[in-house]
C-alpha cells in the first residue's frame, strides 16, 4: 500500500509543504529558517574559530543549491574580532552565480564590519534568484580586516572535497580589489581551508 503525503502549503524551496516534512527537515536540529535565514553555508552554531582575510582579497562562500526561486534581500556573516584602521567605501558583500557573475550587491559595509557580531547586510535591491548555485563573497579592507567566524578545516582539499576551484564552497580570489567585480573567473579562485560562515535572508 503506497503513501500519500499532502500537498497543502506555500511553495518555498526552504519550507516543507507540511507539518511532518518539517519535522522530518529539521530533525535532528535547528534550520536557517529559525534564525530568520532563507539558506547557510552550514549551521551557525558549528563555528569554531575565526580568520582575518588578506585584504583586498574577495572571500567566497558557496550556498546549499536553491530548488526553486526565491527572493533575496539581505546577506549575512559573524565577525568574530574588530579591524584595525578599516578603508572606508571598500568594503562590500555580494552574491555570484555559477557563472561567475555578480547579481547582487550591498552598499559599502565598512561601518558594520567595524564592530564584532552578527551582521545583516542589506543588498542595494532585492535579488529574484532562480534555482541554482550561489556563493557570497565578502571583500574587507583594512589595515587588518575583521576576522570572519567560521568552522576550520585541516586543509583547503577537505573543505572543498571532490571538488575543482569553479565549484569550490571555500574560496579567495580575486586579490587587490577596492569593490566588488563584476565578474569573477570561478576556476581562478584558489581553495581554502577557512570554512567561513555566511548566508542570505
Amino acid at each position: 500500500m503506497g503513501i500519500t503525503l499532502p500537498t497543502f502549503g506555500q511553495l518555498n524551496w526552504h519550507t516543507p509543504l507540511n507539518a511532518a516534512l518539517s519535522e522530518l527537515q529539521n530533525a535532528p536540529g535547528m534550520g536557517p529558517e529559525d534564525y530568520g535565514l532563507i539558506t547557510w553555508a552550514y549551521p551557525v552554531m558549528q563555528c569554531s574559530g575565526s580568520a582575518v582575510p588578506t585584504s583586498g582579497t574577495v572571500r567566497m562562500v558557496r550556498m546549499p543549491r536553491l530548488a526553486v526561486s526565491t527572493t533575496l534581500t539581505s546577506l549575512t556573516c559573524h565577525i568574530a574580532t574588530a579591524p584595525t584602521t578599516p578603508t572606508a567605501g571598500q568594503n562590500f558583500m555580494g552574491l555570484y552565480d555559477s557563472a561567475g557573475t555578480r547579481v547582487a550587491v550591498s552598499a559599502d559595509c565598512t561601518a558594520a564590519f567595524t564592530t564584532t557580531g552578527d551582521k545583516i547586510i542589506p543588498l542595494t535591491g532585492t535579488y529574484a534568484a532562480a534555482p541554482g548555485s550561489y556563493w557570497v563573497a565578502i571583500l574587507a579592507n583594512a589595515a587588518t580586516p575583521p576576522a570572519f567566524s567560521l568552522c576550520a578545516s585541516h586543509s583547503d582539499t577537505a573543505a572543498n572535497f571532490n571538488t575543482a576551484a569553479a565549484s569550490a564552497q571555500f574560496t579567495n580570489g580575486p586579490a587587490a580589489q577596492t569593490s566588488l567585480p563584476a565578474s569573477i573567473t570561478m576556476g581562478s579562485r584558489t581553495k581554502s581551508l577557512n570554512c567561513t560562515w555566511a548566508g542570505a535572508a
